[in-house]
């Protein structure tokens, strides 16, 4: 039970805070004489739910280095909902009791981000997104053959996805092959790896991809050296 009152606070407190720019006009609105917010207090009120809904959507998808336009659309997309349910409260409801509006508004708000948190983290699961290390079985540049390699993710494709392979066998002197750091993908291994830049993508369908969840995240550090554009002649 008490666990139950947790998660209802839990949610009426985030969505307290996505529904602010209504709850607070309808409050003010609501005083005697009725008075109406100036520019600061929609600023701050909307920095508020801003906030509020990029970390609920931070919180849904997968950490990884090139998440940044997907997380933008995301935190406007709960926005919009949060708003659009909120209003339709407000007019189900009216605005004569603004505790029992108010109310209503938060839990409503908090639910829908509930709901969207837990919609984007199911439609992740098992999707390779750019910027993520993932297990799949890779093919061979010179024969219609494949392995079990680790590959960096480029960007995703209709039926498959754009890798880039990474490899422990020394390439130092290999210009097309850049030293990849462990952190935050291969905490056990122990091993220097390498993967390849200077070679097109090799095209990994979604059904080769071995696990549901990546390894973890491209370091920062290389996935900055993937994207930089490099001469003609680099890529070979």
């Amino acid at each position: 039970m008490w666990g139950c009152l947790v998660v209802l606070l839990a949610v009426g407190c985030v969505g307290h805070l996505l529904a602010v720019p209504v709850t607070v006009f309808d409050l003010m609105a609501a005083q005697t004489p009725p008075q109406r917010p100036d520019w600061s207090v929609w600023a701050a009120g909307g920095a508020v739910s801003v906030l509020t809904a990029l970390a609920v959507a931070a919180s849904a998808g997968r950490r990884r280095p090139a998440r940044w336009p997907a997380l933008l659309l995301r935190t406007l997309a709960l926005l919009a909902l949060c708003t659009a349910v909120t209003l339709w409260i407000r007019d189900a409801v009216g605005t004569g009791n603004w505790t029992l509006g108010s109310t209503l508004e938060s839990l409503g708000a908090g639910v829908t981000a509930l709901l969207f948190r837990g919609a984007v983290r199911r439609w992740e699961r098992g999707r390779p997104m750019a910027g993520e290390v993932w297990l799949a079985l890779v093919p061979f540049r010179d024969r219609d053959e494949e392995a079990q390699h680790y590959c960096v993710v480029l960007r995703r494709r209709y039926g498959h996805a754009e890798v880039l392979q990474i490899t422990s066998r020394n390439k130092d002197a290999r210009a097309d092959f850049i030293r990849m750091p462990n952190d935050g993908w291969d905490v056990v291994s122990g091993r220097d790896h390498w993967l390849e830049i200077g070679l097109p993508p090799r095209r990994v369908p979604y059904r080769k991809f071995l696990k549901d969840t990546p390894q973890g995240p491209c370091p920062r550090a290389t996935w900055r050296q993937v994207r930089r554009p490099r001469p003609a002649a680099a890529r070979g």
